[in-house]
């Protein structure tokens, strides 16, 4: 790097970093509201066609968890024409969304209406990705999907080895960005090594990162970042905490519900409950580089 493109990046992470400092002081005086732009994670399913044992539905040592009751008390499904009119009465609300990503709690490829949703998103120019093990895409789907220029990328998750070359080839053959995250335990050319934290109770011995990784003195996801499920039930980050129903009520008003400012004023803290959220070993900050280089794979092979 010249000495001139040194010197540009040093500013701009100092520019970063004013930033973050900024709104961390008004996050810390806002009583928990939040006004910031938002993203959301669509879970349009609870269902999975695999059996992976790392998963809270299917560990023998994750059995009966608050957690698990918690999922099995929703729809197996969104419904699609309530996700609809949700967006619809949300109005100019829905300016405020930086980006959906429709995934599920199970996989959202084996929901009847997964396009349905995809089309949805692109008649309200919504930003959005769906993440998915790809066993249900199929070349049609892709066609479909190259369609809609609000679709950002695919991101699948690869469980099998023998799979790799297939969704590489996949990938040229089609106008999506498909993206990867290798999750079969071994390292694959082309493919992004993912990791798998033990946010769920009893899932620890299948961690691939250090337990308790998380060092922060302080989290700002539940001001920006919330989980739609497929009831329709609304939680900051990924926490079981639910604040409200967004198909039976307006949305602002569940968005900051006292429920939803008390949990942003926990995570100021790194104070959540465990029975709602496990902080310390939570996925949301893999994405900053200091914890990036702990991301190294165990063997997986018994899961």
């Amino acid at each position: 790097m010249s000495n001139g493109g040194y010197v540009k990046l040093r500013r701009e992470i100092k520019l970063q970093m004013k930033h973050e400092k900024l709104k961390l002081a008004i996050y810390r005086m806002s009583g928990g509201y939040s006004l910031l732009p938002f993203q959301f994670t669509v879970n349009i399913s609870n269902v999975c066609n695999r059996r992976c044992k790392f998963c809270v539905y299917f560990s023998p040592e994750a059995k009966d968890n608050y957690y698990l009751q918690w999922i099995r008390k929703q729809p197996k499904f969104m419904d699609l024409s309530k996700f609809d009119n949700f967006l619809k009465r949300m109005g100019i609300f829905r300016k405020f969304i930086r980006k959906i990503s429709l995934t599920g709690r199970g996989e959202p490829g084996l929901h009847p209406d997964l396009l349905g949703f995809c089309k949805v998103l692109n008649k309200y120019r919504i930003p959005f990705t769906l993440t998915s093990n790809g066993d249900k895409l199929d070349d049609e789907f892709f066609i479909e999907l190259s369609k809609l220029p609000y679709c950002r990328y695919v991101r699948i998750s690869l469980y099998d080895i023998d799979r790799a070359e297939c969704w590489l080839n996949m990938k040229d053959k089609h106008d999506v960005d498909i993206d990867f995250i290798n999750e079969t335990g071994y390292h694959i050319d082309g493919y992004e090594d993912g990791y798998l934290v033990s946010n769920n109770p009893g899932l620890a011995k299948y961690a691939t990162m250090p337990l308790h990784f998380v060092e922060e003195k302080y989290c700002r996801a539940p001001f920006s970042f919330n989980t739609l499920n497929t009831d329709g039930t609304l939680v900051t980050c990924i926490a079981c905490y639910e604040a409200g129903n967004v198909f039976e009520e307006p949305f602002w008003k569940v968005w900051n519900s006292k429920e939803m400012r008390q949990i942003r004023k926990w995570a100021l803290k790194m104070a959540i409950p465990k029975k709602y959220a496990d902080c310390r070993n939570c996925g949301y900050f893999m994405r900053l580089p200091k914890y990036q280089a702990m991301n190294k794979y165990k063997d997986m092979e018994k899961r």
